[in-house]
């Protein structure tokens, strides 16, 4: 009677295709032997996982550094739970073996870890972030200094 479309109103995001050296892991400390690399392909390919980038040791231009790993990178994967970045190959190595437990947020040790790639940050976000970081450091010297005055009171 009349045409179907299949797959109207899912709207499925779009990245730029990955050269395939960057499905693979290249950096890895110990030997996955139960990383699936079918499956990795495909969450890369689908922007589901961060591409396994050419790491840097200084910031030449990559503004996300891992703080698993200290490298420089062009984008990270996010935590979902606290947003921090981490690199697919340290994301790689924290996960557990298929025999063990689920493993916990190295950042804010939340109970289930999962991480999710949203592209390059913009330059709002990361300025956003920083501005976060600052305030942090700031509220956490003013209790520092708030809990010496009031330790010098107390003492005779």
């Amino acid at each position: 009677m009349g045409n179907v479309a299949i797959g109207v109103g899912r709207r499925r995001r779009r990245w730029p295709e990955v050269e395939e050296r960057l499905t693979q892991p290249r950096r890895l400390l110990r030997q996955l032997s139960d990383v699936d690399s079918g499956r990795l392909r495909r969450l890369i390919r689908s922007g589901d996982l961060a591409p396994c980038f050419d790491a840097a040791e200084d910031d030449a231009g990559l503004n996300e550094d891992c703080p698993i790993c200290f490298y420089f990178y062009p984008s990270l994967n996010r935590s979902k739970c606290c947003g921090k970045g981490i690199c697919t190959e340290c994301f790689l190595q924290l996960m557990p073996s298929k025999s063990s437990k689920k493993c916990s947020c190295p950042f804010c040790k939340t109970a289930s870890y999962a991480v999710e790639y949203r592209g390059n940050r913009a330059k709002r976000e990361k300025k956003l972030d920083q501005q976060k970081e600052q305030n942090t450091s700031e509220s956490k010297k003013k209790i520092q200094s708030k809990s010496q005055i009031a330790d010098e009171l107390v003492q005779p």
